[in-house]
């Protein structure tokens, strides 16, 4: 393949499995809503992380997607011609993924205490602690991101400015966003496998363990999928930290744009795939998933007639 051929796939690329992406991750976020706020699910402290990390799945795949294909698709220049809308939506599609996977950190803390020895550690498994560090994703990721609103510039397209930063933005980005979060989930994940095989007939005699049970199925395979979809991106990121001071042909740069613009899907893909992989796994999630709408449904069919006949009794 030449040059103008690599450059002919990346595009159908993006715009194909971008618009699919949009289309499944939506629908996967909507329900996952729908699915959270069940009665059942959302006083549960681990239920809670998942929603919230729900709303910054749909608000990055949205928001990230959208402008996307409007740059490259349909010919926007707004974002390389205006600094303030170049570093907004630097910062909103470096942050929302990043909050995203801090729930889904929180989470997997979360069902390592429910599945600890010791009560006090298990004291910490509660939805009122879960409300309470509700913030702590945003204020942390908002604040340790906040550095791209100075080193984005307009030179001439939006881009980080050459250099130390450069260098330091790809340092930050394999280590504070992939290889540290990824860590702590694998860390905490192997954590509560052993503390549920330590542990597994004392949790298995509680009646009321057994929402918690499932999502501790649905937290270890979102972590392992997670690890394994975000590597991805690691190893690109690392690539290009190597890879900044060699001389590249215009055949090397074009595989690279095609390879950017594949571990990018994929790194949007690990944001919109939650609902499909609980379905796969979780007993539970399906069956909440079919009580709701069942519930939507028995609420749209219900005459009229019927809730004024109650009212007036």
């Amino acid at each position: 393949m030449n040059t103008t051929s690599i450059q002919s796939l990346t595009n159908s690329i993006t715009y194909y499995t971008a618009y699919a992406i949009l289309i499944l991750s939506n629908f996967g976020c909507i329900c996952n809503f729908i699915i959270f706020t069940s009665k059942k699910l959302r006083k549960n402290s681990c239920g809670w992380y998942f929603l919230m990390s729900a709303i910054f799945d749909f608000l990055y795949i949205n928001f990230g997607l959208f402008t996307k294909l409007s740059t490259i698709q349909y010919g926007s220049t707004l974002q390389n011609t205006n600094l303030a809308w170049c570093r907004i939506r630097v910062f909103l599609t470096w942050v929302f993924p990043s909050i995203s996977t801090g729930y889904v950190l929180l989470a997997s803390i979360d069902r390592c205490f429910s599945t600890a020895y010791h009560a006090r550690l298990r004291s910490f498994s509660q939805i009122k602690i879960a409300y309470r560090m509700t913030w702590i994703p945003i204020i942390l990721y908002s604040l340790t991101t906040s550095h791209e609103f100075f080193y984005y510039n307009l030179q001439p397209t939006c881009s980080p400015l050459p250099g130390t930063y450069s260098y330091f933005l790809s340092i930050y980005s394999i280590l504070w966003t992939n290889l540290i979060p990824q860590g702590s989930l694998f860390v905490f994940g192997l954590m509560t496998y052993y503390n549920i095989k330590k542990s597994r007939q004392h949790i298995q005699n509680q009646q009321r363990n057994r929402i918690d049970l499932q999502f501790i199925t649905i937290t270890l395979f979102q972590i392992l999928s997670s690890l394994i979809l975000l590597t991805i991106r690691t190893v690109y990121y690392a690539y290009v930290l190597f890879s900044l001071n060699i001389t590249k042909s215009s055949y090397r740069r074009a595989i690279e744009a095609l390879l950017l613009e594949i571990t990018s899907l994929i790194f949007y893909t690990n944001f919109g795939k939650n609902f499909f992989l609980n379905t796969l796994t979780s007993k539970l999630y399906r069956k909440v998933f079919q009580e709701r709408l069942m519930s939507f449904y028995r609420k749209k069919n219900t005459p009229k007639s019927s809730y004024s006949s109650k009212s007036s009794r």
